[in-house]
């Protein structure tokens, strides 16, 4: 496996949310903290980036091309890189939740959910989020909502809440979006760090990125075991996307947030691998 590498010029302070698409042949990520949606063009290393009025927990491309963000309690749609947002769904607001990590499964549904600004209690939820703004809760009681993915037959859905440290799989149906028989597929040790963002490679492995860890771990869901270990040159490392032509890059955020500036040069940065294989590709939402 080739070495991490960073690329483009971005050092966001809470770089979050990788999200590849195959239209722009390139990839969307934000900077929650910095209040930014952030688009890095491979081809060309092209950059660009647009602010937002709060802080941005992902970022998804509609059937029609415009963008859904999910900032603090709402969700806005944007119509590409251009100003102004309009707004398309909110749950409840509430002081100290927003929204964090989000993806859209196959059938182009956004599951996204909130987390407790304060990181200590489970206050926040599992929205799944339909193309007409409707939004259903399907989890309560979380703390940190982050990482989900899905095996390559659509069987099963993974899901994380950060400080628990493990990963949760459900059974999934892909028809009507239901999951069900939540069971831990691993469970982290303390000097791993906290995991984060997650995707899924072509084998059905997990690809698991870790705040204050350090680390992407590759692991099997059926033996819960690590099989592959890339290492960064920074601690905060956020969440990872398959993305490129082939699918067989893997584009992984980071943070600065916490960091003295002299810490960690590279820390913020967007990283580049060669996992060695192909992974899942991100679903644009259904309007």
């Amino acid at each position: 496996m080739n070495s991490v590498e960073p690329v483009g010029n971005v050092r966001a302070c809470l770089g979050e949310g990788p999200c590849w698409d195959s239209g722009m042949r390139g990839l969307l990520w934000v900077d929650i903290l910095g209040c930014r949606v952030h688009r890095y063009i491979p081809e060309d290393g092209s950059e660009g980036e647009i602010k937002v009025s709060g802080n941005p927990g992902c970022v998804v491309v509609g059937s029609d091309g415009t963008l859904l963000v999910a900032v603090d309690n709402s969700l806005y749609s944007m119509k590409g890189f251009s100003e102004g947002e309009d707004l398309f769904a909110e749950v409840e607001p509430h002081s100290r939740l927003r929204f964090n990590d989000g993806k859209c499964d196959s059938r182009g549904r956004l599951w996204v959910g909130t987390m407790d600004r304060e990181e200590k209690e489970p206050i926040g939820s599992l929205y799944r989020v339909s193309g007409k703004g409707s939004q259903m809760p399907i989890l309560s009681g979380i703390i940190v909502s982050n990482g989900m993915s899905w095996s390559p037959d659509e069987s099963e859905m993974y899901y994380i809440d950060s400080p628990r440290r493990c990963v949760w799989a459900f059974d999934f149906n892909r028809d009507s979006g239901a999951i069900s028989n939540r069971r831990t597929v691993v469970k982290f040790e303390q000097n791993d760090g906290f995991p984060d963002g997650m995707t899924t490679d072509s084998a059905g492995r997990l690809w698991v990125a870790f705040w204050d860890g350090g680390k992407v771990l590759c692991i099997d869901p059926k033996s819960g075991k690590s099989e592959l270990r890339l290492d960064l040159p920074v601690s905060k490392v956020t969440s990872c996307a398959f993305g490129g032509d082939n699918l067989d890059r893997l584009f992984i955020t980071t943070a600065r947030v916490g960091l003295a500036d002299d810490e960690e040069p590279l820390a913020g940065r967007l990283f580049i691998a060669d996992p060695g294989i192909s992974g899942a590709k991100s679903h644009r939402f259904v309007l």
